[in-house]
């Protein structure tokens, strides 16, 4: 069975508690129970017996907006049978040697909208993708799930996740009332 893997967008949720919140893709709406929604497509993953890779670079970005405490996350995630760091190795290298020269070379021109760094980063991580057999792609980055499609990777949103049923039973958060005075019967 594939390999999924997780981007920064998507890691951050599960991992970050600072992070960002997470909006429907083109759109000001924030995605309503983002980590209970994450946390599901783990243990989904993880009883389907699937590995989710995280690309290293992806890695990175996270750990650094984590800042001081990213030693535990590293160790979480070290730890898990479900999780695998996806390195950025020569095998890496060379595909994303192949993919500048042939499908990232093509869309270029649509993505001078994005900095050098950010495409470069993005590439650095389908590359790894590739390289690991990844057929789905956890992102909210736009451009990210452009390139996915383009190699022949299906980039799935946060807000394409189901609601997990856990989630769907709220508290109303109303504040209790005062108990109600009796009322004597005039019979």
């Amino acid at each position: 069975m594939s390999s999924v893997a997780f981007d920064n967008s998507f890691l951050s949720i599960l991992l970050n508690p600072n992070s960002k919140p997470v909006y429907h893709l083109g759109t000001t709406n924030v995605v309503e129970v983002a980590l209970e929604r994450a946390n599901s497509v783990v243990s989904q993953l993880e009883n389907a017996r699937r590995k989710i890779i995280l690309p290293a670079p992806a890695l990175a970005e996270l750990l650094t907006a984590i800042g001081p405490e990213a030693q535990q996350y590293v160790n979480i995630v070290s730890r898990s049978r479900v999780f695998e760091v996806g390195n950025f190795d020569a095998r890496a290298a060379t595909e994303l040697a192949i993919l500048n020269r042939g499908v990232f070379s093509q869309s270029d021109e649509e993505n001078r909208l994005d900095t050098y760094q950010k495409r470069k980063v993005d590439r650095q991580i389908i590359a790894v993708c590739k390289v690991y057999g990844v057929s789905e792609l956890y992102t909210d980055d736009r451009g990210m799930a452009k390139l996915a499609k383009l190699c022949g990777i299906a980039p799935i949103a946060l807000s394409e996740v189901p609601i997990p049923a856990t989630a769907l039973q709220r508290s109303l958060g109303l504040a209790p009332h005062e108990s109600l005075p009796e009322v004597e019967d005039d019979d």
